[in-house]
């Protein structure tokens, strides 16, 4: 069975009224998901350094945990590649778990390198 779980760090900060957001796409998400690795966006927006800043939950489907280390993740909008950048988790999530995240798009992080994973709004 799926559950979602927040890292300590979002549990502690996160407004109620995103946790409601992403408490319902929880349980849409559930009735779609099949085994593996899935990204479901939530929303996006940008910092005073103009990065891009993708809020998705993470889907890990697998028995087993997901360890993002050096992983290359792209973000499509409109069916077209605008970020691809490489990024490391400071935590696993484990087997069957669902977990928000939001990833940084920068000019220090940014790849050519093919994607591993790949966001779609």
């Amino acid at each position: 069975m799926q559950k979602l779980y927040f890292e300590p760090a979002w549990d502690r900060t996160i407004a109620p009224a995103d946790r409601e957001k992403m408490m319902r796409h929880f349980q849409q998400q559930m009735k779609q998901l099949d085994n593996g690795v899935h990204f479901s966006f939530l929303w996006n927006a940008r910092n005073y350094k103009d990065e891009q800043l993708i809020t998705v939950l993470i889907h890990n489907c697998e028995e087993f945990p997901l360890y993002i280390r050096n992983t290359t993740i792209a973000y499509y909008e409109q069916g077209k590649q605008l970020a691809n950048a490489k990024f490391n988790l400071p935590c696993e999530i484990a087997g069957n778990t669902s977990m928000p995240w939001t990833f940084i798009f920068s000019k220090a992080n940014k790849t050519t390198d093919d994607p591993q994973f790949m966001i779609w709004s």
